[in-house]
């Protein structure tokens, strides 16, 4: 069994105790909040998600500079697995804010600061991912795409701190460096962070020992070519 594997394992079941219990923890344990009622529930879902999308593209543009630095294969693995993940995260928080936004803010999407960074945000990495996708030098694209992870980690902390740099419809319940929860809230939501790390951890570990398994193949099955070409020159001769 390949070692990524075992704690893809570890952390999906854990990942999955979680989220059978979140639910119960964002939508009965913690309180209702005085002015936004329910709505505020999608909260437990929205900040956890924006945390895991931090973590996974900080880590992608860790990995990138390693790559540049190293050029070994598999930082480019890493940093592609982590970007991926990352980028998951971001359309959960796209998806969630909406829902939150529409009853409080009565509309589904405002071209506020934060809302708009993020946007930008999932753009690049889409971008990103693309360039895995659909380029025919991999070695080219690994190096694009490095430059590009940096850059969009550069992106992070004015989505973090929009909402002191500029103006912003995000409620107060998100800004700053504390939270300014009720003890039982505090408790549902720190739950809940920790369940989406251990499934951004479950994501991840799996999704690096498949881009492993594949690397692998296309080794063998490059390696195979080549001995094909040499018999055939070899068969002619």
């Amino acid at each position: 069994m390949r070692r990524p594997y075992i704690p893809a394992f570890v952390f999906g079941i854990l990942a999955l105790i979680g989220l059978a219990i979140a639910p119960y923890m964002a939508l009965m344990y913690a309180g209702m909040e005085k002015d936004m009622g329910f709505a505020q529930k999608i909260f437990y879902y929205h900040v956890p998600s924006a945390f895991m999308m931090y973590i996974g593209f900080a880590l992608c543009a860790i990995f990138s500079a390693l790559y540049l630095y190293k050029k070994d294969k598999k930082y480019d693995i890493w940093a592609l697995c982590s970007a991926e993940v990352g980028l998951l995260f971001c359309t959960l928080v796209l998806l969630t804010g909406p829902i939150w936004a529409k009853p409080i803010w009565g509309t589904w999407w405002v071209w506020d600061a934060q809302l708009t960074l993020t946007l930008m945000l999932w753009l690049i990495f889409v971008a990103y991912m693309m360039l895995h996708s659909y380029s025919e030098d991999s070695l080219q694209s690994a190096k694009f795409r490095a430059v590009l992870g940096i850059i969009g980690f550069l992106d992070m902390p004015l989505i973090h701190y929009a909402t002191k740099l500029w103006r912003t419809h995000h409620p107060e319940v998100v800004r700053g460096e504390e939270f300014g929860l009720p003890l039982d809230m505090k408790i549902a939501f720190y739950f809940c962070v920790l369940t989406f790390l251990m499934l951004f951890l479950a994501i991840l570990f799996k999704r690096v020992s498949v881009e492993k398994a594949h690397d692998e193949l296309e080794s063998i099955k490059s390696e195979i070519r080549d001995r094909k070409a040499i018999l055939g020159q070899l068969g002619s001769d």
